[in-house]
């Protein structure tokens, strides 16, 4: 992250020296796996608002269904936010700074207004899970959309302007780095359902490329159709229809 005046804060992750070239072209990352998992986040704060509106005053039961899945989102865009700001955004600069200063600052500078919208949601959807009160509802529902709306122009700004940078100077390993705790967040019983999500929209070629970076085991899994069947089922009691 950056200081008020600009200048990079000192990384939590070991610094790694700058390259003295741009990687090879046989070690850059396929950073389009950061694409796949952005159509998943467009698609979900996307339905959110509609969601949300949709559940009748006091129906408590409903707003638990609809709290829960809003709190596991919000939980899963805070983590992907915090592992770019602390360990992506350093490496980068540290990489390519010239290039870097503005589009870092304009990452972060979305970031705060991603978190900030954040914090004004994370109360009122614990508060409205309980009640199911029209009220908080309707306080929920315009701010789902400009979260939505925020976050939207700010990945479109990261695929345009931060990813092909990072997938000069950046190798591989490092780039997967970036994804690692990723489904710290996520209770087991889900995982699948979360993958299934990320298959259901993402690009053929992309997905085929994250699939053979994971275990075998998983890979004989989702062959299987565990994940597609289990998205599936989370769809049908989320969104009340099958959109996997």
């Amino acid at each position: 992250m950056t200081t008020p005046g600009g200048a990079p804060n000192t990384p939590s992750t070991p610094a790694t020296p700058p390259l003295a070239a741009a990687v090879s072209p046989e070690d850059r990352p396929d950073t389009r796996d950061m694409v796949v998992v952005h159509t998943g986040f467009r698609r979900e704060l996307r339905l959110m608002p509609g969601l949300v509106h949709a559940v009748a005053d006091g129906d408590r039961e409903r707003a638990e269904v609809v709290g829960e899945h809003l709190e596991l989102w919000l939980s899963l865009l805070h983590h992907h936010h915090t592992r770019e700001d602390d360990y992506l955004w350093p490496l980068l600069y540290d990489r390519a700074p010239t290039e870097l200063q503005r589009v870092v600052d304009l990452m972060e500078a979305q970031h705060a207004v991603v978190e900030g919208l954040i914090d004004q949601i994370d109360p009122l959807v614990a508060s409205w899970r309980a009640t199911g009160a029209a009220r908080e509802r309707d306080t929920l529902v315009p701010l789902l959309q400009r979260l939505h709306d925020g976050l939207v122009e700010h990945m479109d700004d990261e695929e345009s302007q931060l990813l092909p940078i990072a997938a000069r100077v950046l190798t591989g390993p490092e780039w997967r780095q970036l994804g690692k705790g990723g489904s710290d967040d996520i209770p087991k019983k889900l995982h699948m359902a979360i993958f299934g999500m990320l298959l259901a929209d993402g690009d053929p070629d992309a997905v085929a490329m994250m699939i053979s970076h994971l275990p075998l085991s998983v890979r004989v899994l989702i062959r299987l159709g565990l994940p597609r069947r289990s998205y599936r089922r989370y769809a049908r009691r989320v969104h009340l229809t099958d959109v996997a």
